[in-house]
């Protein structure tokens, strides 16, 4: 397992990442571990997929409410 002063880098370059490619960069990269890749805005999904896989390693993820419908 990753320690978490890790896991909050790589969470803090993913997120930096998303914002780059949200105010209008056309292509972002994020490396660690001598390992690069790079995002376009046609990547969202992975990256947003990539943020919310290290929030629940870190413990970070937010339980939704479970609503009642009739």
């Amino acid at each position: 397992m990753t320690d978490v002063a890790t896991l909050q880098g790589r969470l803090a370059d993913l997120e930096a990442t998303k914002h780059a490619l949200m105010t209008g960069k056309s292509v972002a990269s994020v490396s660690h571990d001598g390992k690069a890749v790079t995002y376009s805005r046609a990547d969202l999904a992975q990256l947003n997929a990539a943020i919310l896989e290290i929030r629940a390693q870190l413990g970070l993820t937010r339980r939704r409410a479970f609503g009642v419908t009739f």
